[in-house]
């Protein structure tokens, strides 16, 4: 109570109670550096430790996908090439079998062609023979008719030749 009532008393005037204050607080310190600083300070070191490695991992994971964007590209354009060339090749085989075909197409034709004319020639041939002969019936049928029936048969086999004859002397 003194020294709240002494005139002299200053907020910080030395006696008894700041130097027992200053020795608990001495006190306090020792006993906090002593043992609770080094457990936090371990914690923190491990905390900072954590994320110094946190940070490396993300680096390195950075780095890592860094390089497979690079494979993963190369990879793509490996891709883009071979479907390039399997397009190329695909339209080379496309037109080669195209060219093939028309070829085929154009040898059958020529065949079916031939064969047609050959066809053709043949029935114009047989048809003629069939025409001559019908014809020869008919001139003698005229000529028996005409004359009567006083022809032999060499004189109608003679009139049938000659008849043929003048036949194949007209144009075809």
């Amino acid at each position: 109570m003194l020294a709240a009532t002494s005139p002299n008393a200053g907020l910080l005037s030395v006696n008894g109670t700041l130097i027992a204050e200053a020795i608990v607080f001495l006190l306090m310190v020792a006993i906090l550096w002593r043992w609770v600083y080094p457990p936090v300070m371990r914690v923190a070191e491990k905390r900072e430790q954590a994320i110094e490695a946190g940070l490396q991992q993300a680096q390195e994971a950075e780095k890592r996908l860094a390089d497979v964007r690079v494979e993963v590209e190369k990879l793509l354009d490996e891709a883009r090439a071979q479907a390039r060339e399997i397009t190329d090749r695909a339209h080379r085989e496309a037109a080669a079998e195209a060219d093939e075909v028309r070829s085929k197409a154009r040898r059958e034709a020529k065949i079916l062609s031939d064969q047609a004319r050959v066809d053709i020639i043949s029935e114009r041939d047989r048809a003629l023979r069939e025409l001559r002969t019908q014809v020869g019936a008919l001139v003698v049928a005229a000529a028996a008719r005409v004359l009567g029936d006083a022809m032999d048969p060499q004189s109608q086999h003679k009139l049938i030749e000659h008849s043929l004859q003048s036949l194949e002397t007209l144009p075809k």
